[in-house]
Formats: structure tokens, C-alpha cells, sequence
């Protein structure tokens, strides 16, 4: 399935949309994203950025030295950051965590990256959060979302994790909740949930 994974995200790459990867915790979702970035840096298709929580940077580079020691990561991060993306080009990876990039989002924006990825990306499910709007102005090729709970307390967390990796995916979010959010979550219509299923699952 990792395999599978893989796959599936070299799929989207060259249909150029954007993708949710979602396996349950532990099945391996940053080895997969590893492993398709390692693939983008052989054909030097240019500078990723990964966005995580604080607490999972150790973890990030742990996978990292394992799985992809080949790969050049800056971590830009901490409070003597040096607040400027010039050095950005040398890297295949940048580090930085959602506190920061809510914070510097104007000076990371000026950057062009290949490939920005959201690890635990139910951090900006709420659309009206300073989070969401930092994450769309991340200037990127593609998007990638990671996360084991993509829908945790109703399915308009859906919303703004679909719009992030696909702008405009679902048009606004007052026809997301007439047509979805409501019908699934408060009168439980299996039907639109059954379509709504049919529409997000190839992403």
C-alpha cells in the first residue's frame, strides 16, 4: 500500500492536482512523501516546503535520516531565524512549523516552491483561521495534505483541506454547506454522503 501510495501521488503530480494523503497513523504517510519528493529532487523539479507541528519536527528528521539522508533540509525555524529565503535555493527541503508560518508568511510567499505539504493538516480545517489563509498563500507547484483524521468533528473540516491542496475545489462555503456539510452531517443522508465519497476519492 505504501507502494500504492506512492503511485498515487506521482499520478496526481502529472495530472498537476493536489492530493489528501490519509492512512491511519503509522502506516507510513512521511516514508511516502519522502519517497515522492526524493523522486522530484532526481528530476530536480525544485524546492519543497513541509509544514508540521512543532512537536513532530524530531520526528520528521529522524524519517529523514533514515529514508532519505540524500536530501538537503534547512530547518527555518526558531526565534534567530534568519528571516530571508535567498539561501532557500540550496535545499531540496525546508522545515518550518504552522506558528511560524503564520508569523512569516509574507516573507515565505515570495518564494516559489515546487511542492508545499501540510503534515497534520486538520491544523487548518477551520477556514476562517489565521492558519488556512497563511497555508493558501504559500506560493507552490502542487500541494499535499497528510493527515490520519481528515474529518474529525463534522464533514466541513473537509472544506478547507480540499481547498488548500485544490483552490476552488468546492466552490464557497455557504454551497459546501447547503449542499454537504448539512445534508450528511444533521439529517445523515446517505446518498450525498455516498456522492460526496465518489467526488473527493480520487484526491
Amino acid at each position: 500500500y505504501q507502494k500504492e501510495g506512492l503511485n498515487w501521488l506521482n499520478f496526481l503530480d502529472e495530472l498537476q492536482w493536489g492530493g489528501i494523503l490519509a492512512d491511519d497513523m503509522g502506516l507510513g504517510k512521511t516514508l511516502q512523501v519522502l519517497s515522492f519528493l526524493q523522486q522530484q529532487a532526481i528530476k530536480k523539479k525544485g524546492v519543497n516546503l513541509i509544514v508540521v507541528p512543532t512537536t513532530l519536527l524530531f520526528n520528521w528528521e529522524n524519517e529523514l535520516k533514515k529514508f532519505a539522508p540524500n536530501l538537503k533540509a534547512f530547518h527555518y525555524y526558531g526565534v534567530d531565524r534568519i528571516k530571508d529565503t535567498t539561501d532557500f535555493k540550496k535545499y531540496d527541503l525546508i522545515f518550518t512549523t504552522y506558528g511560524i508560518l503564520v508569523r512569516d508568511i509574507q516573507i515565505l510567499s515570495q518564494f516559489q516552491f515546487n511542492y508545499a505539504v501540510l503534515d497534520e493538516s486538520q491544523a487548518i480545517k477551520n477556514p476562517a483561521s489565521h492558519r488556512f489563509k497563511a497555508a493558501c498563500l504559500i506560493n507552490a507547484r502542487n500541494k499535499i495534505a497528510l493527515t490520519g483524521t481528515p474529518v474529525e468533528n463534522s464533514t466541513f473540516d473537509l472544506f478547507a483541506q480540499m481547498n488548500f491542496v485544490n483552490r476552488g475545489f468546492f466552490g464557497g462555503i455557504k454551497k459546501f454547506k447547503e449542499n454537504y456539510s448539512t445534508p450528511i452531517d444533521k439529517e445523515e443522508n446517505e446518498a450525498i454522503a455516498g456522492e460526496l465519497n465518489k467526488i473527493i476519492n480520487p484526491f
